[in-house]
């Protein structure tokens, strides 16, 4: 009895979602962030587009962002539930579904698009505060 209860008490391993779907979630978390900085090139030369780079910007990083939280708390979930770092201290004590845990935590951390998104974000800020240093003080 106390065996199927722990067994019913562990997280179920999640399945990798399909590849379309963390490309989708990059690419909208890459719009946001783009649109955002785009805000300055519109005060200067279309000021109509601002509020348009506003909301697609906000909106796309929301919807990344509520992804990123989504994947992390999957994440959690089983490392908790299945008292993973507890038995990586005592390997022997991995059952076989603790290594397919392992095993969607570890390839799901290598694949994750989330590393390409913080350098875009990076770069695109630090583009846009020059661009918007230069047009200001090239006057």
């Amino acid at each position: 009895m106390e065996i199927l209860k722990s067994k019913a008490n562990q997280a179920e391993i999640p399945h990798r979602l399909p590849a379309w779907v963390s490309w989708a979630a990059f690419s909208l978390g890459l719009t946001g962030s783009i649109s955002l900085r785009l805000i300055l090139i519109a005060k200067a030369y279309h000021p109509a587009l601002i509020d348009f780079f506003w909301y697609l910007g906000v909106c796309g990083n929301m919807v990344f962002f509520m992804f990123r939280a989504y994947i992390s708390f999957r994440r959690r979930r089983v490392i908790e539930e299945r008292r993973l770092l507890t038995k990586l201290q005592e390997p022997q004590s991995l059952s076989e579904e603790d290594l397919k845990a392992l095993h969607y935590l570890v390839s799901s951390l290598k694949i994750s698009k989330e590393r390409w998104n913080y350098w875009v974000i990076f770069l695109c800020s630090f583009l846009a505060i020059a661009w918007d240093l230069w047009l200001r003080f090239s006057k």
